[in-house]
């Protein structure tokens, strides 16, 4: 780890955190809002599930921060948000196929 990179706010960790936590309040803030189902009838049904849908929609978050990292030119930091997405698309791929 490069305390250097981190202090300048460059680093892999300061793009994966916030890439990692922001779509999940979002999410479960739209589904607090909008929804009124359980966590039960959630796993019980994954494809008919609101769950996948407001998976979709918080991860536009990161896309904001993607391009915000980018045009601070935090490379390592965008990398971080990048590969969170990735993270999300791999659970988003298993809860729509395998579950």
């Amino acid at each position: 780890m490069n305390k250097k990179d981190l202090k300048k706010a460059d680093h892999l960790l300061i793009g994966l955190i916030p890439g990692l936590v922001f779509p999940v309040v979002i999410m479960a803030s739209i589904l607090a809002y909008y929804s009124n189902f359980t966590l039960q009838f959630i796993i019980e049904n994954p494809l008919f599930s609101p769950l996948v849908n407001d998976l979709k929609g918080a991860l536009l978050v990161n896309l904001g921060l993607f391009f915000l990292f980018y045009w601070l030119k935090k490379d390592k930091s965008a990398r971080g948000v990048l590969f969170a997405t990735l993270l999300y698309a791999a659970i988003y791929l298993y809860y729509m196929f395998l579950m």
